[in-house]
């Protein structure tokens, strides 16, 4: 089977919409041949990148520009058999475009809630703070995405909660299908608290660094924690709120406490999630969190906010506790005193991006029978 993949979003951008399209091509290409379209030219061999120009108010994404894939005769020596879209705009547009000339089927992936990243496209953050015009807004960009989404022959969610979600705003023929990920024990670096100069015990997020991700309310909730200075809260990853941070570290007077790593190598990251005592999430707007799943792979307890999907995954999983800004740094303490570790067999099996695959494979066949 011949796939294509067209996405938004691509290397060199780390983030979980990567992952998971990274994860899912490796997997499917043991078997069949996989094409990534996207704004990035990377240089792979299946992979294929639109001119394109900077989106400036995101730092580190750009907005593709499909004409050739258009109006010109872009691969018309490959022969598709699945279109695949895993984001709404030019390039996901362009998938759907490509995918009606040559009348292949469709399946999209909502990997992002993108009613929740208007602050992104409106920076007058006065006039977001204005009811109506956010919640018209609002209204506008689930009008667009139900009718791009429901031009798919099939949509995936990676939750039960997303599905909901989706289908409340009128997006029909939604499929859960999570992300998984490598079952098997990776190899990671042993060295890493001493490389960062570390000997206290370890608080860990791990994600792009932007102003959703809510890691100030973090910060804040954990000042009790961090203000005693016997742990560290990890930051790992980067991107455009870090100076905010790194500013609002030094007014709530944690800032020997809260280390920045920036970007990390595969190897490095792994070794955070083995020497971390306890994981923490304050994000409202996940699709899924795959960054919880490699937590739990590594029998490393989360704590994170009650949120639609956030929190039902870690109760469903039973991989740590769903707190309130009240109980927040309680149940953070706990385990920096317990150092409990996951049973992961379950979840590892669960998860397997072998299993997701096959899943994946099921839809396409059932999509291509009609």
């Amino acid at each position: 089977m011949k796939m294509a993949f067209f996405t938004d979003t691509y290397k060199p951008q780390i983030n979980g919409v990567v992952r998971s399209i990274d994860l899912f091509a490796k997997e499917l290409r043991k078997r069949h041949s996989v094409y990534i379209l996207s704004p990035s030219k990377t240089g792979d061999k299946f992979s294929y990148g639109f001119s394109s120009i900077e989106f400036k108010n995101y730092p580190g994404y750009r907005i593709a520009l499909p004409h050739s894939m258009i109006y010109d005769n872009l691969f018309s020596k490959v022969r598709f058999d699945i279109v695949h879209v895993h984001s709404p705009f030019t390039t996901g547009l362009a998938g759907l475009m490509f995918a009606r000339k040559r009348k292949i089927p469709v399946v999209g992936t909502f990997h992002t809630l993108f009613p929740e990243y208007l602050h992104y496209l409106v920076t007058n953050k006065r006039l977001m703070q204005v009811k109506w015009i956010k919640s018209y807004l609002k209204n506008m960009s689930w009008s667009y995405l139900r009718s791009f989404y429901n031009k798919c022959d099939a949509v995936i969610a990676p939750t039960e909660g997303i599905r909901g979600v989706l289908k409340k705003n009128g997006i029909k023929n939604v499929h859960v299908l999570p992300t998984g990920i490598d079952a098997h024990t990776k190899s990671y670096d042993k060295g890493v608290k001493k490389k960062f100069g570390l000997a206290k015990k370890i608080i860990l997020h791990v994600g792009r660094i932007t102003e959703e991700k809510k890691i100030g309310q973090i910060m804040t909730m954990l000042r009790p924690v961090l203000a005693k200075g016997d742990a560290a809260l990890v930051v790992t990853s980067d991107g455009p709120y870090r100076k905010r941070l790194e500013e609002k570290s030094r007014e709530l007077g944690i800032e020997d406490n809260v280390i920045f790593t920036g970007y990390l190598r595969e190897q490095e990251l792994q070794g955070f999630y083995h020497a971390a005592d306890v994981f923490v999430m304050a994000s409202e707007t996940e699709t899924q969190g795959l960054v919880l799943l490699e937590a739990a792979f590594a029998g490393l307890p989360c704590v994170v906010m009650e949120a639609p999907v956030v929190g039902d995954f870690v109760r469903e999983n039973k991989i740590g506790h769903v707190a309130t800004a009240k109980t927040f740094a309680s149940a953070v303490r706990k385990y920096l005193t317990t150092r409990t570790r996951l049973q992961t067999t379950a979840i590892r099996k669960k998860y397997d991006i072998k299993f997701c695959a096959q899943k994946l494979e099921s839809l396409y066949n059932e999509v291509l029978k009609g």
